[in-house]
């Protein structure tokens, strides 16, 4: 009867350490998180205003224009720190001059962000702002859709500092892109008039000399420089115009012609090209030693993700010219 009870007594404690050892892992993350994020507000911002989602609004200005949905897009400068003070991303030029970041070929104009897939954190505090407004507010980790840290980090799971500005909410990315890029023809290409596909805008600007013509699967040789619509080269293969516009990499062997494949369908030709839809549907319409021009939009180039420095829904320009025809 003795054993027994010893066995229940055993069993019922090694119940409630097990209840208590949940209890520490589930502490372990999102509640250990919150108790240090409320203790950095009480210290640094007694007055931040927190959501019932758990976001903290510390600063906010009101705006006058229309308010986002959770399905538009949105124009934005902004810039986002750690809690220590260490910047994580921004829009800024000059704070990338001030932290000895900046690079030539960098995109230092405000961005747009797709709310459609974005964290609740950033959807939530955009979803509250009105055009021309701004929102300083920290997000926690779990609203930014990251498992919490232990402790106050510089990555994943560490709540940030969000400072926002709303300068446009946009119904429709591609014809907001369409727009851009057609205001910018308008200054610096006129002849350009349509596209020739949707987003699409090509111009032959020098017809080369050469009578030969390509057929399925032949190659031909380009050079290019590539620019954002702001005027800055992000990209090139020519040394000299690398050095000019200082994005030169330090490799001259890195700087010769590229190569295309040529099909006598356009679609071979961008599927079988690694190069953005864009770009190929370019080199597909030119020849041995044209010269051209093409701008297109985001969807055709690097879509919502960008790459690199290149950031998402920011329609490219391409300088091209194709070398003549050495075989």
């Amino acid at each position: 009867m003795k054993m027994r009870t010893i066995r229940f007594i055993l069993i019922a404690a090694a119940a409630v350490l097990a209840v208590s050892c949940a209890e520490e892992r589930s502490e372990s993350a999102e509640s250990v998180q919150d108790r240090i994020l409320k203790a950095y507000v009480e210290k640094y911002y007694p007055d931040a205003v927190r959501s019932e989602s758990g976001l903290y609004f510390l600063e906010q200005s009101e705006g006058t224009g229309r308010t986002p949905e959770d399905t538009s897009y949105v124009l934005v400068e902004y810039s986002i720190t750690y809690l220590d003070g260490t910047y994580s991303a921004y829009t800024s030029e000059t704070i990338a001059q001030q932290l000895g970041t900046y690079t030539h070929s960098g995109y230092y104009d405000p961005r747009i962000w797709s709310l459609r897939d974005n964290t609740p954190g950033i959807v939530e505090i955009l979803t509250g702002m009105q055009e021309g407004g701004s929102v300083k507010a920290i997000i926690p980790a779990i609203l930014l859709d990251q498992e919490s840290g232990l402790e106050i980090t510089q990555g994943d799971g560490s709540s940030l500092i969000y400072d926002i500005h709303l300068l446009q909410v946009i119904d429709n990315i591609d014809e907001y892109e369409i727009g851009e890029v057609e205001s910018y023809l308008q200054t610096n290409f006129p002849g350009i008039q349509d596209s020739t596909d949707y987003g699409f805008y090509f111009s032959i600007l020098d017809r080369g000399n050469s009578t030969d013509t390509l057929e399925n699967e032949d190659y031909i040789s380009y050079l290019y420089i590539g620019r954002y619509l702001n005027g800055t080269v992000f990209d090139t293969n020519i040394e000299d115009t690398a050095r000019k516009y200082r994005i030169y990499n330090g490799d001259a062997s890195s700087y010769s012609s590229s190569s295309f494949q040529f099909y006598d369908e356009e679609s071979d030709a961008v599927e079988n090209n690694s190069l953005v839809e864009g770009f190929s549907k370019a080199l597909w319409r030119m020849g041995f030693g044209d010269r051209a021009v093409v701008i297109f939009i985001s969807e055709l180039g690097y879509e919502d993700a960008g790459s690199g420095e290149i950031p998402g829904f920011v329609p490219l320009r391409f300088d091209i010219w194709v070398e003549e025809n050495e075989d």
